[in-house]
């Protein structure tokens, strides 16, 4: 039982791919199709974060993760984007990634954001773990600590989590001191024929799922991206 009004909350995770210059137009397609509350953004540069926002009538809130270019290029760094018509308040940008410099990809970071619907509010976690697994379990342990530390009555845990059939549970179950679990779900990579689980939402173990849906891959999406949307609609 919870001590907090009981509300359904709609999200969509999607690593887009951003440094392939994705086709905004058919990426905020699928984002209406889904129609969720709020959307999570992995690999998406500042500017395709602002255009996509306005192009579904949104605001982004947008964080860098790293930035392996010379300032002549400066707007090509990629990080993390969560968009949303709702109200957005307590942003925090936390690198989760021991001693990586910000010039390299093996920097990572959190973006948390807080939405607020009525009375009811979701603290998200927006996230892309490491390539490596002994660096994606601390990362996802320290993104765990800070979930806990936070003590968000609603929390929740999307993004790319580089997960492999080898380790997910290892990585996953680094959140359960903080109350998350998984779900399970569908494969999101590689598109054409999905067989690695990368790409999740990790909700409270007392929500209840009331809609997931992760589509089937095929050629036709490696056209937008290398990776396939998540949604979880759930309850609590």
């Amino acid at each position: 039982m919870t001590d907090h009004p009981s509300a359904r909350w709609r999200l969509l995770t999607w690593n887009i791919h951003g440094s392939h210059q994705p086709n905004l137009e058919q990426v905020a397609e699928v984002v209406e199709g889904y129609g969720p509350d709020v959307l999570a953004l992995q690999e998406v540069q500042r500017r395709q974060a602002r255009r996509l926002a306005k192009r579904l009538g949104w605001r982004a809130t947008w964080a860098r993760k790293h930035y392996p270019y010379s300032p002549l290029v400066w707007w090509r760094a990629e990080g993390l984007a969560v968009l949303t018509n709702l109200h957005t308040s307590h942003v925090v940008r936390i690198p989760i990634s021991r001693g990586a410099s910000t010039w390299t990809h093996r920097h990572r970071v959190v973006l948390a954001v807080t939405i607020t619907r009525g009375s009811s509010a979701l603290r998200l976690y927006d996230t892309h773990l490491s390539t490596e697994v002994d660096e994606r379990i601390d990362q996802a342990r320290r993104v765990s600590e800070l979930v806990l530390q936070e003590g968000a009555p609603l929390a929740v845990v999307a993004g790319d989590l580089n997960t492999h059939s080898s380790d997910l549970a290892e990585v996953v179950r680094e959140f359960h001191a903080a109350g998350l679990h998984d779900v399970g779900g569908n494969s999101t990579s590689p598109v054409e024929a999905p067989q690695q689980r990368l790409d999740m939402v990790l909700i409270p173990r007392d929500a209840v799922v009331t809609d997931q849906h992760v589509p089937d891959g095929d050629e036709e999406w490696a056209h937008i991206s290398d990776h396939l949307p998540v949604l979880m609609e759930f309850e609590r």
